[in-house]
C-alpha cells in the first residue's frame, strides 16, 4: 500500500486555507482549485453531536471551470486542538475513506481527499456533507422503524458479501486488523480493563445497570476475550467494526427497484475501528442498539434471515445455516455491551443515549442467554 500523504491539517479552523485544501482534494480530482473556504458550522468532541472526532462544514468557492462537479458544501473530519481517541483509529479511517470506499456499492459518505500526519496522529477527512441529502442520524434514544432496521441490515450484507473469505484480505487489504491483532487490538488487550474500571467507578449509573447480569468486570473481560476469539475466526469478511446505530443514518424513503426493500438509503458513518472478522460482529452490535427492545426480540430471527438472504443473493456461498447464525449473533452481544458502551466515556454522547444502549445491551445478554451460549 502506497504511504498515506504527511501533511497535516491545522488544529485551528481560522488556518484553513484554500491552497491545502485544493491540494487535498487533488488526491481524488486532478486540476481542482478552491479559490475560498469559509467555516460554516463546528460540532467538537464532548458537545453531543461529535465524539471522536471534531467536524467542520465548510463552504468552498471553486476556481471557474476547476469544481469538476464536487460540491461547494463539504465536511471536513479532523481533530482539533487534542486528539480525543488513539491515533490507530485516525489512521484507519483515512485508509478506509482513501483507499477501500470508491470500490464499494454502499450507503457511505463520499470522500473527496484525506490526510494523515504519522508524526502527530493529526487527520482530516473532507467527505459530502449528508446534510445536503436530509440525512437523519438516530441514535438509541430515537425509534426507528423495521422497515428503517432492514435497510441497514441490507447495507451489511452488501458489505459483508463484497468481502467474504476474498484473498484481498491477506494481500491488499492484509493491513485491516482483527479483533485480536493490530489496529485498536494492542490498547484493548493492555488497558482495557483498566479504563472501563475507571469508568463504572465514575459514573454509578453503569454499575447500576450492568447488576442484574451478576458478573464482575473481570468476569465480564473474560467473556469478551472469549466472543474476540471466535469472531477473528474464519471466514472473515471487511467489517465496520463499530455500527452502533449512532454510526448510522437514514435518508428520507424513496422508490427501490428490489421489493424486499420498502425503504432505501441506510449508510453507515465513523469507520474508525474497521476490521475483518465474523460478521455477527457488525449485525449483533447494530441490531441490539438500534432497536427498541421490544421490537429487537419480535423482530430478530426476522432479520437473521433476512441478512442471511441478502448474502446468499449477493453470491455468497457459504453463507451461514440459521443455526448457526443464531448462536453467533447470541455471543457476539457480548462486545457492545464491554468495549462498545462500559469503556466509552459518557461525555462522548452524553448520559441519556450511554444509559439507552447499556439497557439495551443488558437486556439482550439476558434475553439470549450471551454468557451461558459463551460458555457451552
Amino acid at each position: 500500500m502506497a504511504p498515506v500523504p504527511s501533511n497535516r491539517f491545522p488544529s485551528r479552523v481560522e488556518e484553513l486555507s484554500p491552497e491545502l485544501l485544493t491540494s487535498v482534494m487533488a488526491e481524488r480530482t486532478p486540476g481542482v482549485r478552491v479559490e475560498e473556504v469559509q467555516v460554516a458550522h463546528t460540532a467538537q468532541c464532548g458537545d453531543g453531536f461529535a465524539s471522536t472526532a471534531d467536524r467542520v462544514s465548510l463552504d468552498l468557492r471553486y476556481a471557474p471551470g476547476c469544481d469538476f462537479g464536487l460540491p461547494s458544501r463539504v465536511l471536513l473530519k479532523t481533530m482539533l486542538m487534542q486528539p480525543h481517541a488513539p491515533r490507530a483509529m485516525y489512521l484507519n479511517e483515512v485508509r478506509f475513506y482513501r483507499d477501500i470506499r470508491h470500490e464499494l456499492p454502499i450507503e457511505a459518505p463520499q470522500a473527496y481527499g484525506s490526510l494523515f500526519d504519522e508524526e502527530t496522529g493529526q487527520f482530516g477527512v473532507l467527505m459530502e456533507d449528508l446534510a445536503l441529502r436530509s440525512a437523519r442520524f438516530p441514535n438509541a434514544t430515537t425509534p426507528i422503524r423495521i422497515e428503517e432496521m432492514r435497510s441497514l441490515v441490507d447495507t451489511l450484507a452488501t458489505l459483508h458479501a463484497r468481502y467474504w473469505a476474498s484473498p484481498r484480505l491477506e494481500a491488499d487489504l492484509a493491513w485491516v486488523a482483527t479483533p485480536c491483532s493490530g489496529g485498536m487490538f494492542p490498547i484493548f488487550d493492555t488497558y482495557g480493563l483498566e479504563l472501563i474500571k475507571d469508568q463504572v467507578q465514575k459514573n454509578e449509573f453503569k454499575a447500576e445497570l450492568i447488576r442484574p447480569l451478576d458478573r464482575t468486570l473481570d468476569q465480564l473481560w473474560e467473556q469478551l476475550w472469549k466472543v474476540q476469539k471466535i469472531l477473528a475466526s474464519e471466514p472473515h469478511t471487511l467489517l465496520h467494526g463499530d455500527p452502533h446505530i449512532g454510526n448510522t443514518y437514514l435518508l428520507p424513503d424513496a422508490p427501490v427497484p428490489d421489493a424486499l426493500l420498502p425503504h432505501a438509503g441506510g449508510g453507515l458513518l465513523d469507520w474508525q475501528l474497521m476490521v475483518k472478522g465474523r460478521w455477527a460482529h457488525d449485525f449483533t452490535y447494530l441490531l441490539v442498539t438500534g432497536l427498541d427492545t421490544e421490537l429487537r426480540r419480535s423482530h430478530e430471527r426476522e432479520l437473521i434471515d433476512f441478512y442471511l438472504d441478502g448474502l446468499r443473493r449477493r453470491g455468497v456461498e457459504s453463507a451461514p445455516s440459521a443455526e448457526q447464525a443464531w448462536r453467533l449473533y447470541r455471543q457476539s452481544v457480548i462486545w457492545g455491551l464491554v468495549i462498545g458502551w462500559l469503556i466509552t466515556p459518557p461525555t462522548n454522547y452524553g448520559e441519556a443515549i450511554t444509559v439507552a444502549n447499556l439497557t439495551r445491551l443488558v437486556a439482550a445478554v439476558q434475553d439470549l442467554e450471551t454468557l451461558r451460549a459463551l460458555d457451552d
